[in-house]
């Protein structure tokens, strides 16, 4: 491998070379998550590898300071070129790199769940991603793939949560008989004025107790027993046909 010298161009890659003292169990655990979490690549014997930008390097300093206030040894170099490894290798190196992560978020985003566990999944798959996206220093082609992926099970998702309330057809609401109960407030008379005006220009309406409704009757803003049914022929209609 040949270093930079002070003179040349600024170098493509970040050499961090170190030694740790021999208590230093738990700092080794320690760097060696952080150079995970960065994206360094291992190069043999020599140390850890990033590209040189000035994040990666303040990352390298960062792990440098850490393992030198252990007792331990560091250094951060500039490295020009790897003998055994050309430019175009050491990026094909991070590449496969990042296929890997890529590809295990794919295999994970094919995984059954259920409706209860989707969002926090969603939301869990979606930090991940973009921690690779983080260290995916050469732009991946399993990128796009993976994005579209979160995307569709996120519509999904959305789709899933929306209530059906396309199926009804207006006509079936008109010419009809609209019961509500008796002495209707201020919020009852609009719902009759809207039913008129946009549903049913001939509604004909009806105010009985919830015994005594005719047959046959659209109910709206009536607290019988079988709630769901009048919650649906209450809100169903309206919402669908208004939309």
């Amino acid at each position: 491998m040949r270093v930079t010298k002070q003179n040349e161009a600024r170098p493509p890659w970040l050499l961090l070379v170190f030694s740790l003292a021999r208590k230093g169990a738990s700092l080794r655990v320690t760097v060696w998550r952080k150079l995970q979490r960065y994206g360094a690549l291992p190069l043999g014997n020599s140390g850890y590898f990033l590209p040189n930008t000035a994040e990666n390097r303040e990352r390298f300093e960062w792990l440098a300071t850490a393992v030198r206030t252990e007792g331990g040894e560091a250094s951060v170099l500039g490295v020009q070129s790897v003998d055994n490894c050309s430019f175009p290798q050491m990026k094909q190196r991070f590449s496969d790199a990042r296929s890997r992560d890529y590809r295990g978020l794919l295999k994970d985003l094919r995984k059954p769940s259920t409706s209860s566990n989707q969002p926090s999944r969603i939301t869990r798959l979606r930090r991940r991603f973009q921690d690779v996206i983080s260290i995916d220093f050469f732009g991946n082609p399993l990128r796009e793939q993976v994005e579209h992926a979160l995307n569709a099970m996120q519509t999904s998702k959305t789709k899933s949560l929306t209530p059906e309330i396309g199926r009804i057809n207006p006509a079936e609401y008109r010419n009809r008989v609209w019961v509500t109960r008796p002495r209707p407030g201020v919020d009852r008379v609009t719902s009759a004025w809207l039913i008129r005006k946009f549903i049913d220009p001939k509604a004909k309406f009806a105010f009985a107790p919830e015994d005594k409704k005719p047959p046959k009757a659209v109910p709206f803003d009536m607290y019988e027993g079988l709630r769901g049914n009048v919650e649906r022929e209450r809100h169903g209609p309206l919402r669908s046909i208004f939309s």
